[in-house]
This record gives C-alpha cells, sequence and structure tokens, in this order.
C-alpha cells in the first residue's frame, strides 16, 4: 500500500469539504442530525453552552447485540445484522446513530501482521507477538494483502454505500503507537525494552504512526468517497478528520517514560490527523492527565472510569484540571452521576455517555433535565 509522505495534510481540504457537506443534511435515521452535528464542533471549541449527552437504549432484546464476529466474512449477512441494530437503538440527546466496522482493539497491529484471533464469548480479539528481538528487522508497516486489512476495508465499502444518507460509518479501533507495539511485542518485553532499547521502541513507534497514517488515509477515502459520514466509538462528530489514539499501556509506566517515550508518536498522530480524542481509561493511566491536557496537540479527552474502579466523581478534581486548559472532555458514567457532574463541571465542552439507561424514557428523562437546567 505505496503512499506518498504524509497523505493526510494533502487531503484533508477535500475530506473537510465532504464532511461539510454531509452534516448540512439531515440522516433518514437522524432528521435533527445537522443541529447535532453543529453542537459537537461548538464542543470540540468549548463553546456549547450546556453539555451533551450521549443516550443510546436498545428499543428491543429480540436481536442479537453482539459485535457478529461470526459474519465478519459474510459482508451482507453482516451488514443486515448490524444495521438492525442501528435500527432497534434509541438514541437521545447528542447521540448519533452508527455501524462499526469491528475487528477489535489494537486493530493496526493485526494490521501489521500479528496473529489475530476471536473470542466470541467475551466478544473480543487479541493478536500473537510477533516482535521477538529489535536486532532483527521489525517495519512496522501494512501489508496491502493483509487479510484483516482487507476484510476490514470490503466491509467498510458495502457499509459506506447503506450508510449514505441514512446513518454514519464507525472507524475499527486503529490505537496509538504505543499500543500497537505492546500487542506485538508484549506489554512485559516493552517495559524492559524502555531501559534496553529506548531508541529502538521510539523509531518503532514513529514508523507505526506512518502505518496508521496509511490505513487511516485509505479509510478516509473510501467512506467519503461514496458519500457517508465517519465517526469514531467515542460517537463525537467533527466537520474535520480526527483521530482516538489509545495508550492503555501507560498504566504500566510512570510520568517520565510516558513523556518520553509515548507522548512523541501520540503527538505526531494527533498533528496528522487534525484533532485528538485520547482515551484515558482508568485510574492508572489517570496520572497522565495534566500531561494530555496540557499539550495543544491533544485536543480532547475521552474518560473512562474502568472496571472495578471508583466512579467518574472520584476524578473531578482531574477533571477541573482538563477543563482549565480549554480541553474538550468526553465522560463516560452512569445516568445518576450525569447530574452531579453536570452542575460540578463547567459546562462548555463536556459531553458525557451514559452507560446504564434502561428504557427511551429514561433517555427523554435525561435530556430533558439537562434542557432544563442549561437553558
Amino acid at each position: 500500500m505505496p503512499e506518498s509522505p504524509h497523505p493526510i495534510a494533502a487531503r484533508r481540504p477535500s475530506w473537510q469539504d465532504s464532511l461539510t457537506a454531509i452534516q448540512s443534511e439531515p440522516l433518514s435515521f437522524c432528521p435533527s442530525f445537522p443541529e447535532i452535528a453543529e453542537k459537537w464542533n461548538n464542543w470540540w471549541a468549548c463553546r456549547s453552552g450546556q453539555p451533551l449527552i450521549v443516550a443510546q437504549v436498545a428499543k428491543t432484546d429480540t436481536i442479537r447485540w453482539d459485535k457478529a464476529f461470526d459474519l465478519l466474512e459474510q459482508p451482507e449477512e453482516w451488514l443486515s445484522a448490524r444495521r438492525k441494530q442501528v435500527e432497534e437503538t434509541y438514541h437521545a440527546g447528542e447521540a448519533i446513530p452508527s455501524v462499526r466496522v469491528d475487528f477489535g482493539p489494537v486493530a493496526l497491529a493485526a494490521f501489521m501482521g500479528a496473529p489475530l484471533h476471536f473470542a466470541q464469548e467475551e466478544q473480543t480479539t487479541w493478536q500473537d507477538p510477533v516482535v521477538e528481538s529489535w536486532e532483527d528487522e521489525n517495519p512496522m508497516r501494512v501489508d496491502p494483502d493483509n487479510r484483516w486489512l482487507k476484510q476490514t476495508l470490503l466491509l467498510m465499502e458495502i457499509l459506506a454505500g447503506d450508510a449514505r444518507g441514512n446513518y454514519l460509518v464507525c472507524l475499527p479501533d486503529l490505537t496509538g503507537a504505543i499500543d500497537a507495539i505492546a500487542n506485538m511485542r508484549t506489554p512485559t518485553k516493552l517495559c524492559f525494552d524502555l531501559y534496553e532499547n529506548r531508541d529502538a521502541v521510539l523509531a518503532a513507534t514513529m514508523r507505526s504512526v506512518d502505518a496508521w497514517e496509511t490505513v487511516f488515509a485509505r479509510m478516509y477515502d473510501l467512506v467519503l468517497g461514496h458519500g457517508a459520514g465517519i465517526i469514531q466509538w467515542v460517537t463525537s462528530w467533527a466537520d474535520s478528520p480526527y483521530t482516538l489514539p489509545t495508550c492503555d499501556f501507560n498504566a504500566l509506566i510512570g510520568r517520565q517514560d510516558f513523556d518520553q517515550v509515548c507522548m512523541p508518536s501520540l503527538k505526531e498522530q494527533a498533528r496528522r490527523a487534525g484533532l485528538c480524542v485520547f482515551h484515558l481509561d482508568g485510574p492508572d493511566a489517570a496520572r497522565h492527565a495534566e500531561t494530555l491536557a496540557k499539550d495543544p496537540d491533544i485536543t480532547a479527552v475521552q474518560f473512562t472510569a474502568g472496571a472495578g474502579t471508583p466512579s467518574a466523581l472520584a476524578k473531578v478534581e482531574m477533571f477541573r484540571m482538563i477543563q482549565q486548559h480549554a480541553t474538550p472532555l468526553f465522560i463516560e458514567c452512569p445516568a445518576e452521576e450525569v447530574r452531579e457532574l453536570a452542575q460540578t463541571l463547567d459546562p462548555h465542552g463536556v459531553a458525557y455517555r451514559v452507560l446504564d439507561l434502561k428504557s427511551p424514557k429514561e433517555a427523554d428523562e435525561l435530556v430533558a433535565w439537562r434542557d432544563r437546567t442549561f437553558n
């Protein structure tokens, strides 16, 4: 998959034109899409006068709600199952209907050659490590004939054709360079590498960013070429391309290593994309929040409390610190926490994804409360 250096820079103007045109028209699954898109564009700039609410709840339990891993090589059946899911989801507030091409977390590592395995029951995937030694040649590149990349692009093409004018296409988890390398090397070995082979790791991260950009550009070209809009799994719309890097590896390291080893590739990925929402996952990763908030290349921060950890309410001071740097926040939390957080934090540039809604009525009641409180 040969590309000229930094393909995003050359294509960004045409992508922005396409995204601007798409956001100006209603979607059949979301007639108020132009108004919702404007709210999200204001969110990126911390101009939104009220907190945004992403409220989604299933209308029925009679269809399959998994990722349909068993249908990934049956494109038409896969599309039928995933479209049915979006049709049977109630969207309230600033939630936008979308279907995701999902091959599990850290898909970039699979695209760079790490053998991919599916866990149907857990609805996730993992990869086998392939980097045995930094003395060997480790190109960290994407083979255009990679099985999983070709299948992803095939599904994305049929999805984009169906999504045009109806709903949005959600990209797979392309992650950040360090997480991709951690999967290809193993997190334990990578921890030792930070002391024994730091220069090799840093060089590999930048090659991984190049690989990410090649795939990212291919996907934007494909989806926008079909006239469909693009969103990431945080479901924040943008009228410019944006990336959603992860660095879950940061939970294993201190601030100095994060600043020196992880941030350079994260900043480069963010600069190339133009906009960036960083996925901050759990209390161990939260130690790096100030580094992220201070960096102008990290446009926004998404926070997940993490399984078995305190609620988002435990991180109010961290959220306030992030807001002091004019960095938009996307917080995942239960409905009962939304009300308290919304009245505690600055409403400008903050969005909440509600995790525990039981019915469309609950979703509507929460949005109505927001509208009364922040009118």
